[in-house]
């Protein structure tokens, strides 16, 4: 019973000081005492409570706009949109940061944290990768205009993830069409594919599936163009036992090969 009777305090106790401090927050937010409002909202944004830190700061981007306090308005906006994980919104904020203030200390953060919000915003691979190759951009960006920041590391580590996800996407594009039997198409896309990516960790699949679909569309092809398609699959053939003389694949490959030199025999 003592033990109902004390959770049943400290809810209420609880729901009061909320209550208040939402309460204190909108009379603030409401005032046009902007030195307090801001000085409200720096304390919100050290305290980590980001959302009332982001409502605050962006009530007062318009009056602070070309007064002395504007970069750092709009610096601690992007940031509280960073710490609240509206990373769209922190992105285009940090953008415009950048545009706006090119000479500020905090444009190289600004810079850095606009290519790293794209980054998190970036999709699973399946999906559009237009916020991927944008991040990508920004971060070239960022380590070309800051070559000896200690922060280039960390930006060509998530340079390399993302590239990771767009050669994935571009793999499975390619594959998609030797699964559906589009042969030629496959090794327009494969060979595409190898070029963009020379060392791309699917390497070894994408030749592997040009002899293969090489193969299949010598296979269906007319009589005048049979010979020069069955020669274009030994050249692929070869050069993949040049790349992988080891590989599990060869034998598969060779009987494909062997068949192919055989229809060139006769």
């Amino acid at each position: 019973m003592k033990y109902r009777i004390f959770s049943l305090i400290t809810i209420i106790t609880c729901t009061l000081l909320l209550s208040c401090g939402s309460s204190k927050h909108k009379k603030i937010l409401k005032s046009n005492d902007h030195d307090a409002k801001y000085t409200a909202a720096v304390s919100a944004f050290d305290k980590e409570d980001y959302f009332h830190a982001t409502q605050l700061f962006e009530n007062l981007l318009l009056y602070y706009r070309g007064r002395d306090k504007a970069e750092n308005v709009n610096m601690y906006y992007a940031k509280s949109l960073l710490g609240s994980k509206d990373y769209y919104s922190a992105g285009y904020q940090f953008e415009n940061f950048v545009r706006w203030f090119p000479y500020s200390k905090d444009a190289q953060e600004a810079l850095f944290q606009a290519a790293y919000c794209k980054y998190l915003e970036s999709p699973k691979h399946t999906l559009d990768q237009s916020l991927t190759k944008e991040s990508l951009i920004q971060f070239q960006t960022y380590i070309n205009k800051y070559p000896n920041s200690e922060k280039v590391k960390l930006a060509n580590k998530y340079m390399d993830e993302l590239r990771e996800k767009l050669m994935k996407k571009d793999f499975e594009t390619a594959y998609n069409y030797f699964k559906t039997e589009k042969y030629q198409s496959a090794q327009f896309a494969l060979k595409n594919f190898l070029s963009e990516y020379p060392n791309a960790s699917y390497r070894e699949d994408a030749m592997y599936y040009i002899v293969i679909a090489g193969y299949e569309f010598a296979e269906n092809s007319i009589s005048d163009k049979r010979k020069e398609r069955i020669e274009w699959v030994i050249n692929d053939y070869d050069k993949f036992l040049a790349f992988y003389p080891e590989s599990s694949k060869i034998p598969e490959l060779k009987k494909i090969n062997d068949l192919c030199l055989k229809e060139l025999n006769k």
